[in-house]
């Protein structure tokens, strides 16, 4: 047994590393989400019309942004392997072809949300939104190849066990973000009055600036400054080594595909319902993505953990380091799940004081609370499995539970009789349920066997 190693619950030292890393994490999340939260009230404060363009033009531009990053979030794991393993001197070569690959894929991003962009004339009649949808969308752009350059420099501190970094340069972005917006939303001295498309060049200044400042930090930490020289060199591409990032990275971009566009698209089957049934369902998913923030940083830490004992091959670490993580990640997710149930009228009282939506939200948020059991265990599990680099899965398993289980059942549920009576939005989140369930033991079960034939116990 290693030394300081124990067989009981919970590990101290991996409690330590692992609360060390999640916080930081779980700070950054928020403050990111802060930054939409200030894009959606600036847009609304200038009227209806821009604040349904950016909510257009987030659809598609969110939406493969965020999913072309998780291709890229593979490099954390990567490299904390690297360095359990005792082979660091390499990682400065996996960032410069981790930098290639971010260009490569700014190049596809640029494409696609190009081409999305002629969807909107298509689900609006109003040719003025379509058009301010679009302009956001092309203001975002700007920013791409530094939003994905941000990723690579970001899995860097990562896979050192470092995210402090990623939460003081998120805090710095929402402090730009707040000024930035109102003046190119409304117009302020030398800034041009750009109205809800202002939010997508806010963005993308934004996106520019973090890069640069995390870059900054990497360039003055002695300790990072020889990767950060290393990665900005201009090297041959290492072929081999990209494809291999793409390979594990790529079910993990497809994985958070289907996961959004499940959501987006279940939200477009109870929209006909009603604004009260929309809006209901908009607070509860709000509500649920804040209580995600806990288990998706409780994902990252693990993933990274995870790496580096398998790189360095300590079982007996790696075995603590689970023990450890699923008691903290139900102890939490029970505190939640119990708050979210005691208080949810006052949680929906936040957000409105319309009593019709007060009343359908807080019940929705009965059934965020029971699904957040599943969603923690198949957060948790796809982070163990990308440190254990078996990544496929991930894919596969949204693709069944999402598409082929949750949708169809979500359009059972919301709008037909054929099951039950219609249940109009709760039915989506009984879909919710039911998918996030599905995920969660799939994940589960083949993260015991990966766990057998990473550690050759077979």
């Amino acid at each position: 047994m290693e030394k300081g190693r124990t067989t009981g619950l919970i590990d101290k030292h991996e409690l330590k590393r692992l609360l060390a890393l999640m916080l930081p994490l779980y700070i950054a999340n928020i403050l990111h989400m802060g930054m939409g939260v200030t894009d959606t009230l600036v847009a609304g404060w200038m009227g209806e019309t821009d604040l349904a363009a950016v909510a257009m033009g987030f659809s598609i531009t969110g939406t493969i942004m965020f999913s072309t990053g998780a291709v890229l979030s593979i490099l954390s794991a990567m490299i904390s392997r690297l360095r359990g393993a005792g082979r660091s001197a390499s990682a400065g070569i996996y960032l410069n072809n981790g930098k290639v690959l971010a260009l490569v894929l700014t190049v596809f991003d640029i494409a696609v949300i190009y081409a999305g962009t002629y969807v909107f004339s298509i689900t609006t009649d109003n040719p003025v939104l379509a058009g301010m949808a679009r302009q956001y969308a092309y203001y975002i752009l700007l920013g791409l190849p530094a939003n994905l350059i941000m990723r690579v420099i970001a899995a860097n501190f990562e896979g050192y066990g470092q995210t402090r970094p990623a939460m003081v340069v998120a805090f710095f972005g929402l402090i730009l973000n707040i000024p930035l917006n109102y003046a190119l939303v409304f117009g302020w001295g030398p800034f041009p009055t750009l109205g809800g498309p202002g939010c997508g060049l806010a963005t993308s200044i934004i996106n520019w600036s973090m890069s640069l400042m995390m870059l900054a930090l990497m360039l003055g930490s002695s300790q990072h400054r020889v990767r950060a020289i290393q990665m900005l060199a201009f090297r041959k591409p290492d072929v081999a080594l990209i494809l291999k990032t793409l390979k594990l990275g790529f079910p993990l971009g497809v994985a958070a595909l289907c996961e959004m566009s499940f959501f987006c698209l279940v939200t477009l089957i109870i929209a006909p319902l009603g604004t009260t049934a929309i809006s209901s369902h908009q607070v509860a998913l709000n509500v649920s993505g804040l209580i995600f923030m806990l288990p998706l940083s409780l994902s990252i830490a693990s993933s990274i953990r995870a790496a580096y004992h398998i790189g360095g091959r300590r079982q007996e670490a790696f075995n603590a380091m689970v023990r450890t993580l699923l008691f903290i990640t139900y102890l939490f997710v029970l505190v939640l799940m119990i708050g979210t149930i005691i208080f949810r009228r006052h949680i929906v009282s936040c957000y409105t004081g319309a009593e019709e939506i007060i009343n359908t939200a807080s019940v929705l948020l009965v059934y965020c609370a029971i699904y957040q059991i599943a969603d923690a265990t198949q957060a948790i599990m796809a982070g163990l499995l990308r440190g254990c680099h078996d990544t496929t899965i991930i894919t596969w398993s949204n693709l069944l539970s999402y598409w082929l289980v949750g949708f169809p059942l979500a359009f059972l549920l919301i709008r037909t009789d054929y099951i039950v009576p219609a249940m109009g939005p709760a039915g989506a989140w009984v879909s919710f349920i039911v998918a996030l369930t599905i995920t969660a033991v799939l994940l589960t079960l083949r993260f015991l066997r990966t766990h057998k034939r990473v550690f050759g116990d077979v």
